[in-house]
């Protein structure tokens, strides 16, 4: 046993005699922990499938004096948190300060993980995938990685994750907000590249997902939620070096190779990745091939009261978009790059006060052949600035200016420009039995609108349970194509207003006996819904074009449910046994008589997510969905991985579509169907 000011190491054996270690991550001795309620958090992490540490684990966090629903768990991380800490995460939002000592966790942690799915207390849903929950995984991109969430829905266009559409709860994909270390990656033009990403899965530490009315906080563009995509900050080797090397390879020349490198010197440390990822068409005589190249670098400076991330990416991506955007005849290419730099700092200072800043810049090409030679061309440029003062643990204060431009053959006037800058305030109060949690903007829009978005949310435990209310306002303001664009099939419109939504959610996080379950209604009603639609008059007067136009609602209301017993089948060597569900009802309020994207959502989305570890480090993954829509019948989608982890090296298979269903995803055009991938990786 191995003991530390931050942690205690119990050393035990399986049987078979390889020791295997578990930890307990306690305060040091010159901390003394606040009185329950208050912020503190206790850490419980346990490795292996090892019933007598798991048992003297758990004793331990049981016992602290801080610590609150503690489950007997093995095979996961878990971490028990208190109320305050958790709620300051959410209103922290991206650029929350990282920690150094392993009870300091990084305030942008507010949730539990796939696997154990131990959501502490908290006024909001969010959950955590982290580095260790995706590593079990045979996925190779980050959209793998969220198709094992509920009610997110993630819809790919061509193989590979070439295009993604991301929405949550029946939302449509630009409603959702992605970031990247706190940082906004949304595309200006179109929400069609908002994951063009300039990482790769190897680069992710977590992902951080807030549905409902929670992700308001995080500034425009998050009315239906927010996915925050944390990079990797040290490495956590023994001698502070790393470095990987993947190649993959499946059906249609499907080829995928990966290098990454890291290292840790003190309290600097240095990120470098590369990829690239290539596949011909999956559907004869289609344009559906792709070739994918990127990298990235990121510098990093953790101190006691200094975090500075810089990071630079680059991305480019050639593909062939074939009812991407219009009839599944039409041949169609594209031809995309990204480049992005960004800097965030964060200065700790005493009593709970800091400051903390953010500089993002962001610069997409497009470049789209469309039955012909002759590409249209965009680019545009995206500036974000931020800052925030923390007051004290509890209050905090910011503003955020954004700039962006456009420069294209197809929009009118070909170039144009905007802002939006926003004032915020967070604050989060401990009122005993109740925990409150909110946050007001005021953000100015470009066409001299204003708008004020109140978001509230309180917690209430009740013994080992807990129910939660929130709610509040968000807006997502129009893409510069819904303004600007002029092509022959859609056309912009500079009309176009804001679209306005107002959420509410009531949940509940149970433990029925083991089973850990979370129980949510939710409503969202958005106004001026921007939608391409044509009009009964443009119908009559042989109008073929779509136009983009402000829908006048969409109503929504739903229910989720996920039931997890992970932790209570885990000594059977079950790592993850969750069966989720969202039904929805949207009420399309158009006045318009067709509608383009509108009622393409969700109506009933079911996921059975199954990880079993067959024999030592072998792990057997099944995720089995089911998914209708309002305008497609329901679908069965069952994907099936080997994974096998040795010593510094791992394989693994991964069959998916395994019933070869028939099916659009997104587009017009039919998504792939069964196909096999074998992945061989090694780290050093």
């Amino acid at each position: 046993m191995r003991t530390g000011a931050d942690a205690i190491d119990i050393e035990a054996d399986n049987g078979g005699g390889h020791g295997r270690s578990c930890s307990v991550f306690q305060s040091p001795p010159s901390y003394q922990p606040p009185a329950a309620g208050s912020g503190f958090t206790a850490v419980c992490k346990i490795t292996g499938r090892l019933p007598a540490c798991n048992a003297m684990v758990y004793q331990r966090c049981a016992a602290h004096q801080n610590a609150r629903h503690c489950r007997f768990t093995q095979g996961i991380t878990m971490k028990v948190s208190a109320p305050s800490l958790l709620t300051a995460a959410i209103l922290a939002a991206p650029f929350a300060m990282a920690q150094t000592s392993p009870l300091q966790l990084d305030t942008q942690q507010v949730s539990g993980q796939l696997f154990s799915h131990n959501i502490a207390e908290q006024a909001f849903a969010v959950e955590v995938l982290e580095r260790s929950d995706i590593a079990r995984l045979p996925v190779m991109n980050i959209a793998d990685a969220l198709e094992w969430v509920g009610g997110l829905d993630v819809r790919q266009r061509g193989s590979g994750g070439t295009q993604v559409d991301l929405g949550i709860r029946g939302a449509g994909y630009e409603q959702t907000l992605i970031l990247l270390d706190g940082v906004r990656m949304n595309d200006p033009q179109t929400g069609h590249h908002n994951f063009d990403l300039p990482v790769v899965l190897e680069d992710i530490e977590r992902i951080e997902i807030v549905r409902g009315p929670g992700a308001g906080q995080y500034g425009p563009n998050g009315n239906a939620g927010v996915i925050n995509l944390v990079t990797r900050k040290r490495v956590d080797s023994d001698n502070g070096r790393a470095a990987g090397i993947k190649a993959e390879a499946g059906r249609d020349d499907f080829r995928r190779g990966v290098i990454s490198l890291g290292k840790t010197s003190g309290n600097w440390s240095h990120f470098v990745a590369g990829q690239q990822q290539q596949a011909d068409s999956y559907i004869a005589g289609a344009d559906l091939g792709y070739k994918t190249r990127q990298g990235n670098y990121r510098l990093s400076y953790q101190g006691q009261q200094h975090s500075t991330v810089l990071g630079l990416g680059y991305v480019d991506k050639a593909f062939g978009a074939q009812g991407f955007y219009g009839p599944a005849s039409a041949r169609a290419n594209e031809h995309t790059i990204q480049r992005h730099a960004y800097l965030t700092h964060d200065m700790r200072l005493n009593g709970g006060q800091g400051v903390d800043v953010a500089l993002n810049y962001r610069q997409h090409d497009d470049r789209f052949y469309y039955l012909s030679y002759a590409p249209s061309a965009h680019q545009t440029n995206a500036l974000q600035a931020r800052l925030r003062y923390r007051l004290n643990n509890q209050l905090a204060l910011g503003y955020e200016h954004n700039r962006e431009e456009i420069d294209s053959t197809s929009v009118t006037g070909n170039q144009h420009q905007r802002n939006y800058d926003s004032a915020f305030v967070y604050g989060h109060y401990d009122a005993g039995p109740v925990q409150l949690a909110g946050s007001l903007s005021y953000l100015t829009y470009d066409d001299g609108d204003s708008y004020s978005l109140p978001v509230l949310g309180l917690t209430l435990p009740l013994g080992a349970h807990q129910l939660y209310l929130n709610g509040g306002k968000s807006v997502r303001v129009p893409t510069l194509n819904d303004l600007y664009l002029n092509q022959a099939a859609n056309k912009g419109n500079p009309l176009v207003k804001p679209e306005q939504t107002t959420s509410a959610e009531l949940g509940a996080r149970l433990n029925l006996a083991g089973v850990q379950t979370r129980l949510a209604v939710f409503t969202r009603d958005t106004e001026n819904a921007i939608d391409y639609t044509r009009s009964q008059q443009d119908i009559d007067s042989n109008i073929s074009y779509y136009t983009a136009r402000n829908v006048r609602a969409i109503d929504t209301r739903g229910a989720d449910i996920e039931l997890d017993a992970s932790a209570l089948l885990a000594q059977q060597g079950w790592q993850k046994v969750s069966l989720s569900y969202t039904w929805l009802d949207q009420d399309f309020t158009n006045q318009y008589r067709e509608a383009r994207y509108t009622q393409s959502q969700l109506r009933h989305q079911a996921i059975l997510a199954l990880a079993y570890e067959v024999l030592p480090q072998l792990t057997l993954t099944s995720l089995y969905k089911y998914e209708e829509r309002y305008d497609q019948a329901g679908y069965q989608l069952w994907d099936l991985g080997l994974k096998k982890h040795y010593d510094g090296w791992h394989w693994a298979v991964a069959l998916s579509n395994a019933l070869d269903e028939d099916y659009i995803d997104s587009g017009f055009i039919a998504a792939p169907g069964r196909s096999l991938r074998v992945e061989l990786a090694a780290g050093f």
